[in-house]
This record gives C-alpha cells, structure tokens and sequence, in this order.
C-alpha cells in the first residue's frame, strides 16, 4: 500500500490546487487504498470543477475530511512540485491490487471448478484495467464514426465547420475546421505572421463564444490584448500602440468586450503548460489551445535538443487526445527555406524533432517573392492525415493591423 504516495498527492493538492494537472492521467477516488484519501480527493476535484478556492479548510467545510488529518497531509508534504511522481506510484499500486485481487478471484473460481472460459474473461478484465484502457466493441467505435461523419455534413450543409473556423474559407473547406484531438503545427520563418494568423483564429472564435486557451512564449498579454483590438477593429497597430488620439477613441470601446480568450505569458516549462492547458479544459471547456512556440518551450533533462522537442511535439499529441481538442503548436522551421528562395517543405521541420510525424495537419506560412507586393503571402497545407494536402492558399496580409485575409482561391502545389 503506497500510504506515503497516496498522503503526498492529497498534500500536494491542498498546497497547489493546480497541480491536480500535472498529473499525466488523472487519477480516480478508487485508485487510493485509504477511503480518507479517497474522500479527499473526491471532494477536491468537486471544488476544482465548480471553480471553488481550495486549501485546508475549505476542503474539510466541504466534507473532504477532518481538519487535522488534512492539515498534517499539507504539513508533511514539502512541494507540490512531483505531484506527477506521487500520483504514479498510486496508480501503480492501484493497479497491483487490482491485478492481485483478480488473480485470487480467478484462481478461486477455478478450484471451485467454474469453466476455464469464465476464469480467463475475469483475469483478462483486470489485465486491461492494468494496461489503463478498455477495448470499446468495434460496432461502437463504427457509431461514433458514423455520428462524427454527419455531425460534419449537417455543418457543411449549413455553410459552417466543425469545431473552431480558421476564418479562411479555403482552409475551412479543405479542413472543416479545428476539430477533434489534432496535433495542428503551423510552422513558417520569422515575419511570416505566424502568430498574427494564429491569435487571429483565436481572437474570431473567442469573439464568438469558442473558449480559447492561448500560451504565448514569446509576447506578454497585453501586446496580444493589443494586437486583438487593432485586428479587430482594423486599427494602426503602430498607432494604437503609440497612443494616438484617434486610435485610442476607437480602441475604448473593446473595453466591454468578454471574450472567453484565456492567455498564459508566463509559463515556459512544457509541463506547467500541459497543465494550464489541462486546467482551463476541465474548468473553462476551451475548444482549442495554442502554443507559441515549440522551440522555446522547456523540457528539463539532459537529452539531445532533437529529442526534447521530440518529447514535446509527442507529448502535445497526447494531450490533444486526452483533452479532445486541438492544440494548435507554431514552430520555426529552417532557414534553407530563405537561403534557397523556395516554399517550405515537410523535411524543413526535421530538426524540430517527430513533429511532422506526430502532427495529424501541417500548414506553413510563406512570404511570395515578389518585391513589388510585400503583402503577398502563401498558407501551403503541406500535410494532412485524413484529407487533402498539398494545397496553396494565397493570402494577403495587412501588417499594420494583423489581418490575414485570402486573395485568391486555393491551389496545388
């Protein structure tokens, strides 16, 4: 029985609350051999869901246990900071006892001489419980299938998309949108709005009613706060910034604005963004998360630079299927791209490490060469697991006011 492990996950809760999404898989109430620790737990994620303040006292108020055991819990426990390490052990030896108490069960079945079959259904059960999942019947997976696919015909027929709208037509028609648990990674040079594209996305569903989690690496909330309003309201950017008169009358009335764009500027370490991102999804039900950037994101060891970015571009993949929404990443891609003049190609993300194959989308935004239109830019949807790819979408890009719109329809590359 991991009592330690199991008293260090509910003091690390009661410490930091928002460590409840550190934790890689959630755990259930089940999963703690002692039913205090089951109570605590139980009543702590309660009062996370509902956006309640937890610490020791509210939780015992709320019936999560007896103010001294809790408070000796949060005393003992000296950081939140491997929550994700405690949690594993309980998991661990949650699933131990289950495994044990099938295994006596089925061996006690057997010497009381019930048919083999039925012996090896119930040890067969906990070995799946062990390996953390269930195999759902194929006819139910075939149903979800089939309500997914309509789900996506009943939206084409009424001239909308499924999930979140890029705001580009083209795109929206190519894609149906941003749906599902993708791994969407846009990637592109420095200067090719990037990031324009990708807060303009954010900022349109946001505007209409998307909740929308948004983790900047690069720009602190307020210039994204700024650059929402100058595309929103096709203002100056520069002049806004700068607090011209006329910019800054026409900027006042965002300030009745309540759009569900939540923005995290602080945070650099990919696990303390997986947990916001996990936060905001059980507590604000976002529908899309972005993450600006993935070479600047943070991942602690001493591995290789490839294989970091490796784990991190795996673990966002994992956290879009976990989650059930996409997780848009930007990435910088090689420099070959300027000093050979050329659109970007998929092996222009090799050294970002498995992006391209963990990525279910990958779109790259291109500056044209054309000196005489520098507002001339391509969206290239270079990959696409279950759709088209290959595919050009010609843009026109108003810089001073970060909108991104489409000049002409889409093409083949």
């Amino acid at each position: 029985m991991s009592t330690h492990a199991e008293n260090a996950v509910i003091g690390s809760l009661l410490l930091d609350p928002q460590s409840l999404y550190r934790i890689r898989e959630p755990l259930r109430p089940s999963d703690f051999a002692d039913h205090r620790n089951q109570r605590a737990y139980r009543v702590i994620c309660r009062m996370l869901e509902a956006g309640e303040a937890v610490d020791v006292v509210t939780v015992a108020e709320a019936g999560g246990g007896e103010l001294h055991y809790l408070g000796t819990l949060a005393k003992d426990t000296p950081s939140a900071a491997n929550v994700a390490a405690y949690a594993e052990r309980v998991r661990e030896a949650a699933q131990r006892r289950t495994l044990i108490q099938a295994l006596r069960d089925g061996l006690a079945r057997f010497e009381a001489g019930e048919p083999v079959a039925e012996v090896q259904q119930i040890i067969g059960s906990a070995l799946e419980t062990h390996a953390g999942g269930r195999t759902a019947p194929f006819a139910e997976v075939v149903a979800d299938a089939l309500a997914q696919a309509e789900k996506a015909q009943e939206q084409r027929r009424t001239g909308g998309v499924l999930g979140v709208s890029w705001t580009l037509p083209a795109l929206n028609h190519l894609t149906g949108g941003l749906h599902g648990p993708k791994l969407v990674v846009l990637g592109g040079r420095p200067g090719t709005f990037k990031t324009s594209l990708a807060q303009q996305v954010a900022d349109r569903a946001a505007a209409q009613g998307h909740p929308v989690g948004f983790v900047s690496l690069e720009m602190a909330g307020p210039e994204l706060a700024m650059r929402a309003i100058a595309s929103e309201l096709r203002l100056n950017g520069a002049d806004l910034s700068h607090g011209n008169q006329a910019a800054l009358e026409a900027a006042q009335q965002a300030r009745g604005w309540d759009w569900p764009l939540l923005i995290e500027d602080r945070l650099s370490s990919w696990p303390d963004i997986a947990a916001r991102i996990t936060a905001w999804r059980h507590q604000h039900g976002i529908e899309l998360a972005v993450i600006d950037y993935l070479q600047i994101v943070r991942l602690s060891g001493r591995a290789t630079r490839f294989e970091k970015l490796s784990e991190i571009s795996r673990e966002a993949k994992l956290l879009a299927q976990r989650l059930g929404i996409p997780v848009l990443l930007l990435a910088q891609i090689s420099r070959a791209v300027e000093r050979e003049k050329r659109r970007p190609l998929l092996s222009d993300i090799r050294e970002c490490g498995n992006v391209e194959q963990d990525a279910d989308i990958v779109l790259f935004t291109h500056r044209r060469q054309c000196d005489d239109r520098p507002d001339e830019f391509e969206l290239i949807l270079a990959k696409q697991r279950n759709g088209p790819a290959g595919k050009i979408i010609r843009l026109h890009v108003d810089g001073a006011r970060y909108f991104i719109g489409e000049q002409w329809e889409q093409k083949d590359i």
